[in-house]
């Protein structure tokens, strides 16, 4: 339902400009200082082939890490200003950062204070700043299923054909994005059934059964109507899939989407390919029982504690939201779908992943809206009508809320080494600040006419060709994030499994575990020693939470650099 009651101070600025002022704000908190955190280890594994592919032009999708759209996108942001963690994690920041903008699809369903409202909390929500600052797939997925919800609705309400293609565009990129986009249609239809059987029941008993069939057939009609553009859409989203999941090939005549479009012969495979090759992957790898071996109500409790800590304000807030906005299919809506995420995600996730949450707070971010409208509304009575208390309570609340949420993203996003509880770092996150570390190390390697960097004993493959792509060499996971850095430098890389054969003539940079620090240290008088920590922990830590034990793994590494007077 469309709504009338516009507040006459939004009228007088304008919903839309003050939407656009927050998405410009959101713009600024994900770029200032993009690179300060030190590069996680997914971070480096994808940047690095990302790197390879740029050097190579061979691609394949590989459903392990997830969806192509980061790559392709960021492949090109980097060839065409140069690798760093910056650039790697630019893409990510920018659609996290418009991400407000897309409230404004929601303007038929919501009022203007709800606009900005919604428009603000996607922006300032701690656990979205900080996974857009991150280059991984869930905030860009989350944000184009929401943009496409939003293009859904517009086209229901306003009855414009273009949004049926702007949303089918939307849903394609999401699904370009990762591959729990399937859980988007499964948690909405939920959401739709539970929202539509609340609407039944709500009717009068003698009318049900006569509205229902009208409701039906008016939607039957509408869609008919809308056949022709229901199929072109549908073959639009099949084309962007295509063409983003479509292999690459960096050899003539190979299976890939730049050769199928000299040599036409080539093109069934290649669609075959990013199209049923793609699903029989993501099959393989997601679907496989094993993937969620673990103790449900374990990673329930987790999950609870990632949102408390990274979205506690907008939790209560969205509880508001739904008391003062019940009646509203949309708010209820949402709520059953961020409901449903949350206590389904604790189920599907493989691992401890904090950025899982970010789907839940999408969600949860209309009725927010709604709650944190509510309470500026009932303010603002509170000042009219000299209610003093009540004005200074919810003003207080505010503030408290807004104290909060600065703190929490100041710490979770801007500190370079992330402190060993931080809820929303998860336990890949370098603890120290490998970019100094690094920089250091990359400027140390100039005018060597052998290998730049050498990993040493359990660091050690037998063939560094077996890195160029994924799967890689088992022991080459246990560098990360380090691979990224030397790729980013163009470093010439070289194993040694025994640390007793690494005499003076050795690289500039030595790479070892702290077990062979005394060796080297005898055995390399010109280099100086950096330890740093490769995880969120330097070492092992155990966590016992009702009965459950979980053991957070640590781990550091010697980085040995030459000195340059040496």
């Amino acid at each position: 339902m469309a709504v009338s009651d516009r507040p006459s101070a939004f009228a007088r600025i304008g919903s839309t400009r003050l939407v656009i002022a927050v998405a410009l704000a959101a713009l600024l908190v994900r770029l200032l200082a993009l690179g300060v955190r030190a590069v996680h280890w997914d971070e480096a594994r994808v940047g690095y082939w990302i790197l390879r592919t740029s050097a190579t032009g061979d691609w394949a999708y590989r459903p392990i890490i997830h969806g192509p759209f980061v790559q392709h996108t960021t492949r090109l942001v980097i060839e065409t200003v140069g690798p760093n963690p910056y650039t790697m994690r630019t893409v990510v920041a920018l659609v996290g950062g418009l991400l407000p903008l897309a409230a404004l699809l929601y303007r038929t369903r919501l009022a203007d204070d709800e606009l900005v409202a919604l428009a603000v909390a996607l922006a300032a929500n701690p656990l979205l700043v900080h996974f857009s600052r991150f280059m991984r797939s869930d905030v860009v997925l989350a944000a184009f299923a929401f943009v496409a919800l939003g293009c859904g609705l517009r086209a229901l309400d306003t009855g414009r054909v273009r949004w049926v293609y702007a949303g089918a565009l939307a849903f394609a990129l999401a699904a370009t994005a990762k591959e729990n986009v399937v859980l988007y249609p499964l948690s909405w239809a939920g959401a739709l059934t539970l929202v539509a059987a609340w609407w039944y029941r709500t009717m009068p008993a003698d009318d049900r059964a006569s509205t229902l069939r009208e409701r039906l057939r008016a939607l039957g009609r509408g869609l008919w109507g809308w056949r022709g553009h229901l199929l072109a859409s549908l073959a639009l989203a099949v084309v962007v899939l295509v063409g983003f999941y479509a292999p690459r090939s960096g050899t003539a005549g190979g299976v890939g989407l730049w050769n199928a479009v000299g040599d036409p012969a080539l093109l069934p495979a290649v669609v075959r390919e990013a199209t049923v090759g793609s699903a029989a992957k993501v099959a393989d790898v997601w679907l496989a029982g094993e993937m969620r071996a673990h103790p449900y109500l374990l990673y329930l409790g987790y999950y609870a504690a990632v949102l408390a800590a990274g979205a506690g304000p907008l939790v209560v807030l969205a509880a508001a939201g739904l008391v003062s906005g019940r009646g509203r299919a949309l708010v209820a809506f949402c709520g059953w779908w961020g409901l449903s995420s949350a206590a389904g995600y604790p189920f599907v996730a493989d691992i401890f992943a904090p950025w899982l949450a970010v789907h839940v707070v999408v969600a949860l971010a209309v009725p927010a809206a709604v709650g944190l409208a509510a309470v500026g509304r009932r303010f603002r009575r509170a000042r009219a009508d000299r209610e003093r208390a009540v004005a200074v309570a919810l003003a207080t609340l505010l503030l408290l809320a807004g104290l909060q949420v600065a703190v929490v993203t100041a710490e979770t996003s801007y500190r370079a080494g992330p402190h060993e509880f931080n809820l929303l770092a998860q336990g890949a996150q370098p603890g120290s600040d490998l970019n100094a570390a690094m920089a250091e190390a990359v400027a140390a390697t100039g005018g060597t006419s052998g290998p730049d960097v050498l990993y040493v004993g359990r660091l050690a493959v037998a063939d560094e060709r077996e890195n160029d792509a994924p799967p890689a060499a088992a022991a080459w996971y246990d560098r990360l994030p380090l691979p990224w850095y030397t790729e980013a430098a163009r470093l010439d890389v070289a194993s040694a499994p025994d640390p007793r054969t690494v005499g003076p003539d050795a690289p500039p940079v030595v790479v070892a575990g702290p077990n062979h620090e005394r060796v080297l240290r005898d055995r390399l008088p010109d280099h100086r020693v950096h330890e740093e920590s490769l995880l969120l922990r330097a070492e092992n830590r155990t966590l016992s939470v009702l009965g459950f034990e979980r053991e957070f793994e640590g781990r550091t590494v010697l980085v040995f650099v030459r000195n340059r007077t040496g």
